[in-house]
């Protein structure tokens, strides 16, 4: 059997919603999954493993170990299209082909909601794994191995402006900066502005945004790893966007616009070049979509 996997790129956490508001973004990764007669063949992009430590293998691991069955050989074939080390989920995105991929080849025995469990076990929270696997934005809880996952709906006008910068960021390093207690105080400013992330959605009141995606919790410490951070959520903003963040662990930055994606995207370039930080910007819509599975051949 032969199956193809696209998974979507996400976004985490948004600002206020530190490891529980993931956005899933129409930037998609494929991955042809095909059972084989004996071994392990890999085909991905230089730089990630072609062995069992590769995530797309992983995550199938997992899901065969769960149904208590044998994974058979298989080959992996990766077009990867998600930055990687970027803070825009493309460990997530591979994990959850993964997953998908044995799933479907068992036959489906799991649900959408098993995988976001399963997912967020094996990532450590469910902020990227979450909006891969469900699409739209998510917001999700963990405590222990109990994971619940809330898609709420986009409006259609909303769109996201990326900067990626070319400087790679690893996850446990952008971890590895933040503080294990914060004030009370810190923590009230960002429960009531990831609340307000929700009733900004629900009220088509987009231009909450602005306060929704600000953070005490993780960005400012943050931007000591992050070249040109505050400059570039100032340009963002000071042309119009609705709101703007650390894309997950980072380097990535995501402005929110409506109707002034390309002038977002404008000044963000023209700061990133005065201050000497070298990048791409990518105008992208959210997509409603998870991850997508088709049989081919």
């Amino acid at each position: 059997m032969r199956l193809q996997i696209r998974v979507p790129a996400s976004s985490a956490n948004l600002g206020s919603g530190f490891d529980c508001i993931g956005i899933a973004l129409d930037w998609w990764n494929t991955i042809q999954v095909e059972t084989i007669a004996r071994g392990l063949e890999i085909e991905c992009p230089h730089g990630l493993p072609r062995n069992k430590d590769n995530a797309v293998y992983q995550g199938m691991s997992e899901v065969y170990a769960r149904a208590k069955q044998k994974m058979p050989p298989v080959r992996l074939q990766m077009d990867a299209v998600i930055p990687i080390a970027s803070g825009l989920g493309s460990s997530s995105a591979a994990l959850v082909g993964g997953m998908l991929a044995a799933n479907a080849l068992m036959g489906n025995p799991f649900s959408r909601d098993n995988l976001v469990t399963f997912a967020t076990l094996l990532e450590g929270h469910p902020d990227n794994v979450a909006p891969a696997l469900l699409g739209s934005l998510v917001v999700a809880v963990q405590e222990g191995e109990f994971v619940q996952a809330a898609r709420v709906l986009l409006p259609r006008h909303l769109r996201t402006v990326v900067f990626v910068p070319t400087q790679a960021l690893l996850t446990k390093v952008s971890r590895g900066v933040l503080p294990s207690r914060v004030p009370r105080a810190d923590a009230i400013y960002n429960m009531g502005r990831t609340a307000l992330w929700i009733a900004a959605l629900y009220e088509h009141r987009l231009d909450w945004l602005d306060q929704a995606t600000r953070d005490r919790l993780h960005q400012p410490y943050r931007a000591k790893l992050v070249r040109g951070m505050d400059e570039l959520f100032d340009s963002a903003r000071n042309a119009g966007a609705k709101g703007v963040a650390l894309s997950g662990a980072g380097p990535s930055i995501i402005a929110f616009a409506q109707g002034n994606a390309t002038k977002v995207a404008r000044e963000m370039e023209r700061t990133a070049k005065r201050i000497g930080v070298e990048g791409t910007t990518k105008m992208v819509a959210p997509t409603p979509h998870g991850a997508l599975v088709e049989r081919i051949g």
